[in-house]
């Protein structure tokens, strides 16, 4: 759980249980394997710890997908043969399913794009916003 709680955005307890409760689920890493977490470190050094964990938790759940922005590690967990896309490709689910209200996302994608630690493409984000209007 270290990774939920350093990696993640700061959510209050309710809407973690709201999160838990929509069907996310948390994972704790087996002990057997972190001898893959460091022998991944060691090959990809200017990965974080955080990272090699989250790469070896999605190749060990079958069906997997791990969502990044981290150029590095896309490219590491694609060359591993990985599900790896970015949380642009989760509006892209939440519309295409209809289980999120375009308004929201809307909104979402303003805040992004507003937001200077939010490193999102502005060209990517507003097309997704001429989709969505």
């Amino acid at each position: 759980m270290p990774v939920r709680e350093s990696e993640l955005l700061d959510f209050t307890p309710q809407e973690w249980a709201l999160l838990d409760d929509g069907g996310m689920e948390t994972f704790d890493l087996p002990p057997e394997r972190m001898g893959d977490v460091f022998a991944l470190k060691r090959q990809h050094g200017r990965l974080s710890a955080n990272d090699c964990f989250c790469l070896v938790t999605t190749q060990y759940h079958e069906d997997g997908i791990l969502l990044t922005g981290d150029g590095l590690l896309r490219t590491v967990a694609a060359a591993a043969g990985l599900r790896v896309h970015g949380v642009l490709w989760i509006v892209d689910e939440l519309k295409a399913t209809g289980a999120c209200d375009d308004t929201l996302l809307i909104t979402a994608l303003e805040v992004w794009k507003a937001d200077r630690a939010v490193f999102l493409p502005d060209n990517l984000i507003d097309q997704r916003l001429r989709r969505l209007r």
